[in-house]
């Protein structure tokens, strides 16, 4: 189980109440980082301590979760998994009684033998209680990075090249191509990254979020690309062939 989030409730410039302390500083990324060292072994106790009864727990997939449910998740990782989060650039924010923290948490797993890392940019909101702070808001968000490719031979680039456009009057293209033996996708030639390989057809494009799915016809011929984009999908249907692109 990954436990990572945390929702920015208040302005991020306000001012630095007197009672607000660097010992608060500590204590807070001491807590936090407590917190995510308790996650591997499945240790709810410091999370049923520092959450408040009526805390909002938002998971990077999106699930939304009250306290009570949110410890009953808890529980080992599973025979042949390890892990840890390590947590980063550690920053708090105060207002009034309220307290603001923002860093990056750098989380690896191993998956029998398979290796993965993930980052995560969280922030949390606490607030002080009679005898410290206790947190009522927790969110995150997933940093994406580039997938690793996949081997794929470069003779399957060759019948992806072509100009895809959303419908025929549109004025926007998408060009495939391939410079120094390697597939390219973009507007136009100067702004356009790579396609990295996940399979013959699936493409990742470098420096987004955005997977390439090229779907081929009854024939076998590939006539249009489908952007995959935050859960949505874009059509382009092929508009210049590969021989026309030369």
């Amino acid at each position: 189980m990954r436990v990572t989030s945390f929702l920015l409730l208040l302005p991020a410039f306000v001012a630095i109440p007197a009672h607000a302390s660097s010992a608060d500083d500590a204590w807070l990324q001491k807590t936090t980082q407590a917190l995510y060292d308790a996650v591997g072994p499945g240790d709810a106790k410091p999370w049923d301590a520092a959450l408040a009864p009526d805390c909002i727990y938002t998971s990077e997939d999106g699930d939304v979760m009250g306290k009570a449910e949110l410890l009953k998740g808890f529980g080992p990782l599973p025979k042949g998994f390890s892990g840890g989060i390590k947590l980063r650039d550690f920053s708090v924010r105060y207002a009034g009684d309220a307290a603001v923290t923002h860093y990056w948490a750098d989380e690896w797993e191993d998956v029998f033998g398979q290796h993965l890392k993930t980052t995560y940019i969280s922030t949390d909101s606490w607030r002080r209680v009679k005898d410290g702070w206790q947190m009522f808001a927790t969110q995150t968000t997933v940093v994406h990075r580039d997938l690793d490719p996949v081997a794929v031979d470069p003779k399957a680039f060759t019948p992806l090249v072509g100009e895809y456009k959303l419908s025929p009057a549109s004025a926007s293209s998408f060009l495939v191509f391939i410079r120094d033996g390697q597939l390219f996708g973009g507007r136009d030639p100067k702004s356009a990254t790579r396609l990295i390989p996940l399979s013959p057809l699936v493409y990742f494009q470098a420096g987004s979020i955005h997977t390439m799915v090229f779907v081929a016809d009854a024939r076998g011929a590939v006539d249009e690309v489908r952007e995959i984009h935050k859960y949505n999908e874009l059509r382009y249907t092929r508009a210049k062939p590969a021989t026309e692109m030369r």
